[in-house]
């Protein structure tokens, strides 16, 4: 009896969560549900996720256009010869879908297309554009190899990431990568920047650096 309690339990938990990641996303920047020129179904999750209709290849029910642009990748310090930096894929593919200026806000869900007319484009300090080379890399695999290489980065192995786990299995991708979400979560803005943890004393940096 216990044990179907819990289980009860733990699935209205997780049936809540992502109700409970959309009620944080309400009134940020990450809110379309009023915009008259970027969503005009009045929904909230619409812009990237729907029920039907989606691209499987990408995130759950990943409901936007996904941008085709090629980018200028980082080439910094260090990084030359140590790791593989590809064109952004995964997640960061995706927070580039609006963030590269160029793929309309408003173009998404296909045959339910929420928003017609001007195309929607981000501006301002939001746009990181198609040239990433002064932005932090992303899209490459952080694993113990490039840590011992690069000598003041974590084993992301073993060092912890202050999330309840270790840096890969809470800030890394399925395949190992650092991508956008290891340093933000897009549904939860009460962070600044929408960050994944306070950055106060450099403290989301110093979780992979060891400066």
């Amino acid at each position: 009896m216990k044990f179907k309690k819990l289980v009860l339990l733990g699935s209205i938990v997780l049936g809540l969560t992502p109700l409970c990641n959309a009620q944080l996303i309400l009134g940020s920047s990450h809110d379309f549900s009023n915009s008259t020129t970027r969503n005009l179904t009045g929904e909230l999750c619409i812009v990237c996720h729907a029920p039907h209709g989606t691209d499987a290849t990408q995130v759950p029910l990943w409901n936007h256009a996904t941008t085709q642009q090629i980018f200028s990748t980082y080439t910094g310090y260090k990084f030359q010869g140590i790791a593989t930096i590809t064109q952004p894929d995964g997640a960061s593919k995706l927070c580039l879908s609006c963030h590269d200026g160029i793929t309309a806000m408003n173009q998404f869900g296909g045959k339910m297309q929420g928003s017609t007319g001007t195309p929607a484009l981000m501006n301002g300090f939001r746009v990181l554009g198609t040239n990433l080379t002064n932005d932090h890399p992303i899209s490459f695999k952080y694993d113990a190899n490039l840590a011992s290489l690069d000598g003041r980065l974590k084993d992301p192995t073993i060092a912890l990431s202050g999330l309840g786990g270790t840096i890969a299995d809470d800030l890394l991708d399925i395949q190992g990568k650092v991508q956008c979400p290891t340093c933000h979560e897009v549904h939860d803005p009460t962070i600044y920047k929408f960050g994944k943890m306070s950055n106060a004393g450099s403290a989301l940096c110093l979780t992979c650096h060891n400066k």
